[in-house]
């Protein structure tokens, strides 16, 4: 009767499809640049991840707000090395990049403007890549003098589902088995 019992429980967390993030980084941050010229930038944000396994997919998005301070327009582009201004990484291996080294964005004198968010979703974890230790999101960027940029971003690594329903029953098992020793 007890074996019946667990065999239940593995079928339902089957069957629910269940998820849990192994890492979010998740942000908003607004960058000024109060300068006379043109400032590039670098920014790194981390968190840790884990409990990653085989099967995992990632997820991430960004999009911004540029506006001109000054008068003159703004204008926001990818770093003189060419560099995606969106880059997820894991322990500091790139993954996954956003707005490439063809991206750049302007608006109009004392204007503000908003892009229109870019993302993937649903991507398999490149090989040989481990899901454990720190999911990343860096961004690099050239800002036009006197103005500011707002970006709102987020990455995830999500283990799949048929991962999670497997430790579930290994777990079922392992627990049916005690009971009935």
């Amino acid at each position: 009767m007890v074996s019946i019992h667990w065999s239940i429980a593995c079928v339902a967390v089957l069957g629910t499809g269940l998820s849990a993030s192994a890492g979010v980084v998740s942000g908003s941050q607004t960058f000024y640049n109060m300068s006379g010229s043109s400032r590039t930038y670098t920014y790194y944000q981390y968190a840790p991840v884990s409990g990653g396994s085989g099967g995992s997919v990632m997820n991430g998005s960004v999009t911004t707000t540029l506006t001109d301070l000054n008068g003159n327009g703004a204008s926001l582009s990818t770093d003189p090395a060419g560099h995606a201004i969106y880059t997820a990484t894991i322990n500091d291996v790139a993954v996954q990049a956003l707005w490439d080294s063809q991206f750049g964005f302007a608006v109009g004198q004392f204007l503000s403007g908003a892009t229109v968010p870019a993302s993937f979703a649903n991507v398999p974890l490149p090989a040989g890549v481990p899901a454990d230790g720190n999911t990343g999101v860096v961004l690099r960027f050239t800002l036009s003098a006197g103005d500011a940029v707002s970006f709102a971003y987020t990455f995830n690594v999500v283990p799949g589902p048929g991962a999670l329903a497997l430790l579930a029953c290994a777990g079922c098992a392992t627990n049916g088995r005690r009971r009935k020793s």
